[in-house]
Formats: C-alpha cells, structure tokens, sequence
C-alpha cells in the first residue's frame, strides 16, 4: 500500500475563538491546497481512501483532495492530530479492503515523525507538501520513501495538466 502524508495547507495564526481546532485556511492557504489536490490528482492511480485530521485545517485541505479524486473522506480520525501511529497503523490493516493509497492529511510535528519512524528518511515537512511513502507490507511499520513535493511541484503539474 502507498501511504500519502498531507501537511494542511497555510492556516490562520489564531481563530477569533481561539481554538486551535477552529483554524481556518488562509485565502493562500486554500489556492494552495486546491492547487495540491489538483496536481496530486495527475501522479495518483488506482483506488484510493482518504483520511483526515478532525481539525478545520485539515478538513479543509481535505475537501479540495476529496473534490479532485471524486471521493469522500472515509474517517476524521482523532488519532492523527494526537499523533497515534499505532491507533492508525491498526486501523489501517483492519481495512476490509485496502486501498493501492491511503492519503492521510494531518500536522506537524506528526507527520515528520511518522516518516522518519516509517522510513529512517527525515524531510522537511512544509505546509501543503506531501510525502510519498510505500509500506513493504501492511502489517508492519516499514516503508521506503518513494517521493516528496512541496506544494510549488504540485501545482506545477497540475498547470501543466490542464484540460
């Protein structure tokens, strides 16, 4: 299986609640992750689940990849703003079927973390970039880091890719 690691794309500093939870993307922020979701849409093939951090941010950057896929956001998954690999690793080999992707969007400093724990490989993880990573089996928590793009990349391809 391939696992994709979305970072949300640029936010606002603070939400006039004040809730981090409540966050919204900046007006780059969402050019940005509707730019991603487009140019991922040309470097993906096969069947592909989509999962999401329950915070607004991610929610958001996860609508526009659901819009460019077609597809909904299967689960808002609590265990990926907490961080839990394990919690997702589990719930991702208990998949009835399992999907060639699974994108997960989520934050930092979780998804940095999760790469080098996958991988052995750290990259920077910047906001809207993606990291492709493919899990040797998906019972265990062992991958090879197959490509990274900043969000500059994406919306390059998807430029390119115009109808």
């Amino acid at each position: 299986m391939n696992l994709l690691l979305v970072r949300h794309a640029e936010a606002e500093d603070e939400a006039v609640s004040g809730s981090d939870f409540a966050r919204q993307l900046t007006r780059y922020g969402h050019e940005t992750a509707a730019a991603v979701a487009r140019g991922l849409r040309h470097c993906i093939q096969g069947s592909v689940l989509l999962w999401s951090s329950p915070l607004l941010r991610t929610r958001e950057t996860a609508a526009y990849i659901s819009q460019a896929f077609g597809i909904e956001v299967n689960s808002y998954h609590e265990a990926i703003p907490a961080g839990d690999l394990n919690t997702l690793s589990r719930d991702w080999q208990n998949l009835s079927k399992q999907p060639e992707t699974l994108i997960v969007v989520g934050h930092q400093p979780h998804l940095g973390i999760w790469t080098t724990r996958l991988t052995r490989v750290s990259v920077p993880v910047k906001k809207a970039s993606v990291i492709g990573i493919h899990l040797k089996t998906v019972d265990q928590m062992e991958g090879e880091l197959q490509w990274y793009a900043l969000p500059e990349m994406l919306r390059a391809v998807a430029t390119e890719n115009k109808a």
